[in-house]
């Protein structure tokens, strides 16, 4: 391309040295993450890679909205920088719009996405350092995204095993470790979303049993529908509906139709909102017990 076309208005300049079509609306979420990692991937060095908060959204890892950004100047929101690590003793880069970060060579675990080609940190990995960024129960719905195992024959494979989070726990003195190791045990590999992991983690707070996540229903070896919280012997599930489930009528229509079908097989459902779960917990709580109550 020609120097004057490099110089047209249409194209940005997100980092030294690379061009890309200029973007409109607010520079902050995961999907400008991605965006601007593969654009600073064109100008990495072999030894660099993407890890922390930046890798965990090229693996779909979930993660608290306020770890996607960086500290506010006023009233603005800015973008964060990307996480861009290399193993010592190489040294971490320094550049506008990244923050260079030095791992010891054994506590580093590189691989490259299926999807990008880019250079990150294993899921495994990444769920170790992330301990010095996230609060405990964020910390232990990126470990259980991390384990999830299938459920439906379409879900994917998951990306980590119990295992590879052991090996990371244990590969050496880290910063976070002992958030690690009280995340750990906490981990379970059939939970589907950060809200279930939280609403999970509730219970286990309030001094009530731990629920079954996501627990089967079956007519015969045809599997109908999976419980997000379950307590299977009393009858009592737990159903944690997202905003999405009022803003789609086809999503809406077919809860009201499976709703009805669990009701018919004797379940108890109490259905858990954001509002309930962040907001008015200890009413959550006497629902939860009044309705176990009621089974006894």
């Amino acid at each position: 391309m020609s120097d004057s076309r490099l110089r047209r208005k249409d194209l940005s300049r997100p980092f030294h040295g690379v061009r890309s079509v200029d973007h409109v609306g607010a520079d902050d979420g995961e999907e400008s993450i991605v965006r601007r990692a593969i654009e600073y991937s064109r100008r990495m060095r072999e030894e660099e890679f993407f890890s922390h908060v930046t890798a965990a959204v090229l693996w779909g890892l979930p993660l608290p909205p306020q770890s996607l950004l960086a500290r506010s100047r006023g009233d603005a929101a800015m973008a964060r920088p990307l996480d861009v690590a290399v193993r010592l003793p190489a040294r971490a880069g320094r550049a506008r719009g990244i923050r260079g970060r030095s791992i010891s060579p054994h506590l580093a675990e590189v691989s490259i996405h299926p999807l990008t080609g880019l250079r990150v940190s294993t899921p495994a990995a990444v769920w170790a350092e992330l301990a010095t960024e996230l609060a405990l129960e964020d910390l232990v719905a990126v470990g259980d995204a991390a384990v999830r195992e299938p459920m439906w024959e379409t879900d994917a494979a998951a990306l980590a095993s119990v295992a590879d989070l052991d090996r990371a726990l244990g590969a050496g003195r880290r910063l976070g470790v002992d958030r690690l190791r009280a995340a750990r045990p906490l981990v379970r590999t059939r939970s589907r979303s950060r809200p279930e992991t939280h609403l999970r983690l509730a219970f286990v707070e309030a001094g009530l049993l731990e629920p079954e996540c996501n627990w089967p229903v079956l007519d015969g070896d045809r599997l109908l529908a999976l419980l997000d919280l379950a307590y299977p012997g009393a009858g009592v599930c737990f159903e944690y509906e997202g905003e999405h489930h009022l803003r789609d009528p086809e999503q809406w229509a077919r809860d009201i139709r499976r709703h009805e079908m669990l009701v018919e097989r004797g379940w108890r459902i109490v259905r858990v909102t954001k509002d309930d779960l962040y907001r008015h917990r200890e009413e959550l709580f006497t629902r939860i017990r009044l309705a176990l109550a009621a089974r006894d």
